[in-house]
């Protein structure tokens, strides 16, 4: 298969790219200008251009049979929401397939997530999941959980020695935290392109991994190898409000399943592999 990749310079995008390519697929990725990670990927073809800039890549649209959107751009006060549904609208008129990128942790109107469409929530990434599915031609949508392992992304930082000193046993609440191993997310992606499936897919391990177990594990890591920082990010306050009990049937219906052990077993190997190269 042809499938053009956004952000396929990006952590989870370029983990993508790297698992298309390994199952003999033709990558074109997007990315804003060539740099060091687009050179580490010479087996894709590069289209240097921006989300908001159809014309940059139209060309490229003309031979694909599949995009996935993993892009997403930040500024100062966030994600780019305008950006990111705006280029959801855009892809309207193509005729391949189309998968999107949601995410477990995004405000939703009731209890467990399950895999459907989330129709009663104006959150602005439903909205642009409700846009996607709403396409003629075949849509997909894959939820992600939260994001470890390989090399890169953000959940270390959030995790991070500087931020868990402050927190108290208290403070804590009973949460759950689905997280999902980059490379069986990237699997995840490749198999909803592969089978042509439609719908709502969440890329999460499976277990009932609460936010208690993650951060003592974590804590309990950074003690044995003396790790200790002053870094602090508040984004797991907003993490640490709200529980996400949902499922992942529909994922593995379609052939998917998750290879790595779960966070608490691996996190040794997914700490060492964070400055390392991802494979």
């Amino acid at each position: 298969m042809n499938v053009f990749l956004t952000g396929a310079s990006g952590y989870i995008g370029r983990h993508v790219a790297q698992e298309l390519l390994l199952r003999g697929h033709r990558v074109v990725g997007l990315s804003r200008k060539e740099s060091e990670r687009t050179r580490s990927l010479s087996e894709v073809q590069w289209c240097f251009g921006e989300l908001n800039s159809p014309d940059s890549y139209h060309q490229e649209l003309q031979s694909v049979d599949a995009v996935i959107h993993c892009a997403m751009d930040y500024s100062s006060t966030g994600e780019n929401s305008e950006l990111d549904l705006g280029f959801v609208k855009s892809m309207a008129g193509f005729g391949g397939q189309f998968v999107y990128t949601g995410n477990l942790f995004s405000h939703r109107s009731h209890g467990p997530l399950d895999e459907s469409p989330e129709a009663e929530s104006d959150h602005w990434r439903f909205q642009s999941e409700a846009a996607s599915l709403d396409r003629p031609a075949t849509s997909s949508v894959v939820r992600l959980g939260f994001v470890y392992g390989g090399s890169g992304g953000y959940f270390w930082q959030i995790v991070s020695p500087g931020v868990l000193t402050k927190l108290a046993p208290s403070d804590i609440p009973d949460v759950l935290w689905p997280m999902i191993h980059v490379r069986d997310a990237a699997s995840l992606y490749a198999t909803v392109v592969e089978t042509g499936a439609e719908g709502v897919f969440h890329g999460y391990d499976g277990r009932p991994t609460s936010a208690r177990e993650v951060i003592n594990s974590a804590r309990s890591l950074y003690e044995s190898l003396g790790v200790v920082d002053s870094e602090s990010h508040d984004y797991i306050i907003g993490l640490l409000q709200s529980s996400v009990p949902t499922s992942n049937s529909r994922s593995r219906s379609i052939g998917w399943s998750p290879k790595h052990a779960g966070f608490i077993e691996s996190i040794e190997i997914a700490y060492s592999e964070k400055e390392g190269q991802s494979t």
